[in-house]
């Protein structure tokens, strides 16, 4: 009989291990606020001059056979961005899509840093380059200039010695 036991504690332990995991509410409600918070990163990361973005969403979610009571909705806002960016114009539509986002989270902390350093871009003719590099771009398209120029004669003078 000892055997048996054991074959059957055995089978029911298998079959337990496999058995799927149901998610409760307060599972669902994360994962939702997981998703939504990674749909706003990336809006959010796409705005003229973001260079990233990170959100956290905590909605107030009651598991309806617990006892505690719901926890409080908060919501955090990172976002990096270049030294040229208009750091008011992003808090107010990261502001505006968190609140489509998820609005009754009324006040959620926005943090905007700069990250990076927006370079100065000159136009040189057909090119666009950093304003540092103006002046060697020019240098260089003049001695190349002179170089064809000058090729361009020597081929002349040897065609008509011919």
């Amino acid at each position: 009989m000892g055997s048996r036991f054991r074959i059957v504690v055995g089978i029911a332990i298998v079959l337990g291990g496999c058995a799927p995991t149901v998610e409760g509410p307060v599972e669902r409600q994360r994962t939702a606020d997981r998703e939504d918070a990674d749909h706003l990163a990336a809006q959010l990361g796409a705005l003229p001059g973001a260079l990233s973005a990170s959100v956290t969403l905590h909605r107030a979610a009651r598991d309806p056979l617990g006892v505690a009571a719901p926890s409080t909705p908060s919501g955090v806002v990172l976002i990096v961005v270049d030294d040229a960016a208009d750091r008011d114009a992003l808090a107010r539509t990261a502001a505006s899509l968190f609140g489509a986002t998820a609005p009754e989270i009324e006040h959620p902390a926005i943090e905007i840093v700069v990250g990076a350093h927006r370079p100065a871009l000159a136009k040189v003719g057909p090119f666009t380059v950093e304003e540092s590099s103006r002046g060697p771009l020019r240098i260089a398209l003049a001695v190349a200039l002179a170089v064809i120029a000058a090729l361009a004669g020597f081929i002349a003078l040897r065609e008509r010695a011919r």
